[in-house]
């Protein structure tokens, strides 16, 4: 860990860890806190109230494979600026939107959708895991794994929410367009990996698109991993709504929510040595099972301690997903093709990250409950995790079998 943190490299690693907090940050843990106060001040259904951040995770996936193309066209550091400065620009969108009244909405959800969405990818977890891969090479796993934890995300809705209650929804949105103006001047100091003195350049993609997308295992990868990610963003949007519904205090259910963002600070560290110890496909299928228990004990139970224990897990798990996606789609296609296959896993698995989160909080409206919505999450998680031990054991078996993946 000494050697990711100290040096040329880094520095770089630690403007790609605050550039990687900020985005997932503001846009995450932000939301999960802001729903209920949006929901009351426009007036509207759970599900549209949620859509905003599904529509910012629908253009950050749908943008991979073009930020890819950016980056190499303009450089990381160009790419990662104009994503700060894009997002910035949506956050104060945002805290314009409670003086439009009701038709503020409409406004909130543009902003997430285009400038929070796209500088999403521009300078969040994307762009700066291609950053640290080309500079970390010939293993950036420790590297990965230190720049994806989402420290802002454990922090934000405990010092958020009481500034929603006291100065409301626009003060809070101006602080964190703030945020975005402070990173700049840090984000400044970002070098291509080809800039780096001992010659390691960015890594070339050595499989063609048409050969990834023909093979049924980057399917079975992007949809197990899409559901995964999806329950996910189901949890940020929906655990304090979820919390109050169950008879607990508001605070006490922005508590569950940065809990969730606390384990997953240690989470993808913790995931990458169990990956190493049983394989990224177990790992994965682990998660699945972690996740399906989890929520059903959220459902059984209103013991704060127990459901502080269960968020633990859960949002651990929840932030292994993506570096166990990097140490599987590597071990399979190829440490040469794992940037191309990322951009179209991110392409793939939007139809399971956009439409889960909103179709939740409209299976919650019309049942008058958030009882249906954990069950379908539990029998989600339950599936992705039956199919990746499936996909485990044909990899240990070899052969034919290996082939078919």
């Amino acid at each position: 860990m000494d050697s990711v943190l100290t040096g040329g490299r880094g520095a770089i690693a630690w403007r790609a860890f605050l550039c990687q907090n900020l985005a997932v940050g503001a846009a995450f843990g932000g939301f999960g806190i802001a729903v209920l106060p949006m929901q009351e001040l426009f007036d509207v259904g759970r599900g549209l109230a949620t859509l905003g951040l599904a529509l910012a995770v629908l253009v950050m996936g749908a943008a991979g494979p073009l930020v890819a193309n950016l980056i190499a066209r303009f450089g990381h550091r160009t790419t990662i600026l104009s994503g700060i400065a894009l997002s910035g620009i949506g956050y104060l969108l945002l805290a314009l939107a409670p003086t439009l009244g009701p038709d503020g909405i409409y406004l909130v959800l543009f902003a997430y959708c285009l400038p929070i969405g796209i500088g999403l990818v521009m300078f969040g977890p994307f762009a700066a895991s291609m950053l640290v891969s080309g500079w970390f090479q010939p293993n950036p796993a420790t590297a990965l794994g230190f720049v994806n934890m989402p420290l802002l995300f454990a922090i934000l809705p405990v010092a958020g929410a009481p500034i929603i209650a006291t100065y409301g929804l626009g003060t809070f949105y101006l602080l964190l367009a703030g945020l975005h103006l402070l990173l700049l001047p840090i984000a400044m100091g970002v070098r291509d990996p080809a800039e780096h003195s001992s010659g390691h350049g960015r890594v070339r993609a050595t499989t063609s698109m048409r050969g990834i997308l023909s093979r049924p295992v980057f399917w079975l990868i992007a949809a197990g991993g899409g559901t995964l990610s999806a329950i996910g963003i189901v949890g940020v949007s929906h655990l304090v709504a979820f919390g109050v519904e169950r008879g607990i205090a508001e605070e006490q259910a922005a508590m569950l929510l940065s809990a969730t963002g606390a384990a997953s600070v240690v989470g993808s560290l913790a995931v990458g040595m169990m990956c190493g110890y049983l394989g990224a496909a177990r790992a994965l299928a682990l998660i699945g099972l972690v996740t399906a228990a989890g929520w059903g004990l959220l459902l059984a139970t209103t013991n704060i301690p127990v459901m502080l224990t269960v968020v633990l897990l859960v949002g651990a798990g929840g932030a292994g997903v993506f570096p166990a996606v990097n140490v599987l789609a590597g071990q399979i296609f190829g440490v040469g093709a794992l940037h191309r296959v990322i951009g179209l896993y991110g392409l793939a698995n939007l139809p399971f990250t956009f439409l889960l989160p909103p179709l939740a909080g409209v299976l919650h409206d019309r049942a008058g409950g958030y009882g249906p919505v954990v069950m379908s999450l539990i029998a989600s998680a339950v599936v992705v995790a039956l199919l990746f031990l499936g996909l485990s054991g044909m990899r240990r078996r070899g052969g034919a079998a290996a082939e078919m993946v």
